[in-house]
């Protein structure tokens, strides 16, 4: 794009053509007030804050700063006294009836009102009437409070929910001096970022309910860390007071999470400040006795010499340990090492870890989704499963045109959007990943040149022959019109994106599953970009530390000499060759003794939880007294990833 030259209370800078003015002032160190403007959301002009004389050599005339683009010769002026005048009735006006209860408002000490009547604002009001009196301390929904007398409607919140959730639930109600933002009539806010809109308000009038009135802004000492809610791992800033967590936000990674933030990683996070949290080992002295609190000192020389006594009469494999995949890289590192070094065994998984075929490649950054022309998802729901990550798709969805190419059993949210959805039958979707290839060849929609690179690509015509339109029906239950639509879409898009999740390669069939999916990739020319996102925050870090039954840090193979023969002399010992058990086969009684960190097994089932009482000795680290705790021989307190613990994922 080509740039413009302008030139800004004197100084004369270029920039590209479309860049608006309050953005264009920002690279001369002008500052532009602004209250509805915002760089995420689309140019409104709704508060006139940020009116400036703007034109040419034929003249200047008050205009928006937000909302005008430059152009070639424009002339800019911010400092004029028809400028300043209009700044200080702006601010007087917004005021008029403005509560003016900043001792008590969550925002005082941050708020861009506060800081723009400070520097811009008259100082004294002519206004003598009393101010008009709407709703306070009105709830929006369960997480957001409304106060309506703060609001300056700058329809912040009201855009963000329709340009980027696309759900526009709340709206403007009333005229003139009595408008007022509002929820419409018995519907409240249920979207899944919902939070958002405090972060983005100006004002006061969004309050965040967990923490209303828990903390002043320049009381608190703010932590850079992430949410470990799910696999995106959005960055956050934690609020800490007294040594007590107050609020969490969002905080700006354009290749994470950009700049916001799903209601669970806001609001879902007060667990860390439970009066029950574990904060002292216990242990029991001999099976059926109750657990009791005892030092440190006790509790681990009770776990070395039971472990010690357990691998000298039964041997390594009597020894098992389950990670997490809601734990940094670190902890999984040290378990599984302390697993094949000192027990001896690679009795080492988490939860859909051995049991899930996965490529080692996660989604790079969020940038994909946003450059895609396709965006494919197979067995992956992101509205349940990583809300950020689908706010983009959405956008993509409705502001590019991308299509969506859905395969999962249940009729996601996403599927409202254009594009294809192939609602399979659990358990036919090696028929349908070769129905789909059988589409392909048979139509010659293939990349000649990438389709060849294909291992054993002689062959897979053969392998896919028997994936006939009545085959595909009846095992997978997707119609041949509604397969070959998308099988032509994925062969014929440029740059999709590929994103699968653990409900498609989960169980016995999971490792063909997945190896149809690369072959359908493959066939394609998108081999590369296929992209597994677990369930969890670590689901990746998990995997690469090597939390694996049959893989070592790094998913190098067991059988891997080169890899084993680096990790022997880097940890000074010769590594078991066996492969492990996985996360089920030692939860449904595999082995004697098991260490469990971070992870609740025995809440999948009554049987594990059974299977899991039976155990000769049982160790627990966690940070509350779990279902699987309570059935401990020891258990041991541990930090909170999220806020407590230094580490990376």
């Amino acid at each position: 794009m080509p740039n413009v030259n302008v030139t800004i209370d004197g100084k004369a800078v270029s920039v590209p053509a479309g860049t608006l003015v309050v953005d264009a002032a920002k690279t001369v160190g002008v500052d532009i007030p602004i209250f509805c403007s915002h760089s995420h959301l689309d140019p409104l002009g709704a508060c006139r804050m940020c009116l400036c004389e703007i034109g040419d050599a034929r003249g200047l005339r008050l205009q928006t700063a937000c909302t005008v683009p430059v152009a070639e010769g424009m002339v800019v002026k911010t400092d004029t006294k028809q400028v300043k005048d209009t700044q200080e009735a702006t601010l007087a006006f917004i005021l008029t009836n403005h509560p003016l209860d900043c001792p008590i408002c969550d925002k005082g000490g941050e708020c861009p009102l506060q800081d723009q009547t400070f520097k811009y604002g008259p100082g004294l009001s002519q206004f003598v009437e009393p101010k008009r009196r709407k709703q306070k301390h009105y709830p929006i929904s369960d997480l957001i409070m409304l106060d309506q007398e703060r609001c300056i409607l700058c329809w912040r919140c009201i855009r963000y929910l329709e340009e980027w959730e696309d759900k526009p639930q709340l709206g403007l109600f009333e005229r003139g001096g009595e408008t007022i933002i509002d929820i419409f009539p018995e519907k409240p806010v249920d979207a899944k970022t919902s939070g958002n809109i405090i972060d983005l308000c100006p004002v006061g009038a969004l309050t965040n309910r967990v923490s209303r009135f828990r903390y002043r802004p320049w009381e608190i000492q703010g932590i850079e860390t992430i949410c470990t809610h799910c696999a995106v791992g959005c960055n956050v800033r934690a609020d800490v007071r007294h040594n007590e967590l107050r609020r969490v936000m969002a905080r700006e990674n354009s290749a994470v999470n950009d700049l916001w933030l799903c209601d669970k990683g806001r609001f879902a996070v007060d667990y860390v400040n439970s009066p029950q949290r574990l904060t002292t080992p216990l242990i029991r002295r001999q099976k059926g006795a109750e657990l009791e609190p005892a030092s440190w000192e006790t509790a681990l020389t009770l776990v070395a010499e039971r472990l010690h006594g357990m691998v000298q009469t039964s041997g390594p494999a009597a020894v098992g340990a389950i990670g997490s995949a809601k734990v940094g890289n670190e902890a999984s590192y040290l378990l599984q090492k302390f697993m094949r070094t000192l027990v001896g065994a690679n009795n080492i998984d988490h939860r859909d870890g051995a049991e899930v075929a996965a490529v080692s490649n996660g989604l790079p950054a969020l940038r994909q989704v946003d450059n895609a022309d396709l965006i494919v998802l197979l067995g992956f729901d992101p509205s349940e499963e990583a809300p950020v990550l689908e706010l983009f798709m959405k956008r993509s969805a409705r502001r590019k045109g991308v299509k969506l190419l859905i395969a999962h059993p249940r009729q996601v949210e996403l599927t409202r959007y254009p594009g294809t959805y192939l609602g399979y039958r659990p358990g036919g979707e090696v028929a349908l990943f070769h129905g789909m290839a059988q589409a392909i060849l048979k139509n010659k929609w293939m990349d000649e040149h990438a389709a060849r690179r294909v291992p054993n690509y002689a062959q897979l015509a053969g392998w896919v022959n028997e994936a006939t339109p009545t085959v595909v029906k009846a095992l997978a239950g997707v119609e041949q019109k509604t397969l070959e639509r998308a099988a032509q879409a994925l062969a014929q898009a440029k740059n999709p994106v590929l994103i699968y999740g653990p409900l498609l390669t989960r169980g016995p069939a999971g490792a063909s599953t997945l190896q149809a999916l690369q072959n359908l990739a493959l066939l394609c020319g998108h081999g590369d970009r296929l992209a597994f996102v677990g369930l969890e925050a670590n689901s990746q870090g998990a995997r690469d530390m090597g939390l694996l039954p049959t893989l070592l840090p790094g998913q190098a193979s067991l059988d891997d000499a080169s890899a084993r023969e680096r990790l022997e002399r880097l940890w000074s010992v010769r590594l078991p060759t066996q492969p492990g058990l996985s996360y089920r086969q030692m939860v449904n009684g595999g082995v004697k003794s098991l260490l469990v960190m971070g992870a609740d097994p025995a809440a999948d089932s009554a049987s594990a939880r059974a299977a899991l009482a039976k155990l000769d000795f049982l160790v627990v680290q966690d940070i509350f007294l779990s279902e699987t705790a309570s059935l401990a021989d020891v258990v041991l307190p541990a930090a909170s990833a999220f806020i407590e613990a230094d580490g990376t994922f």
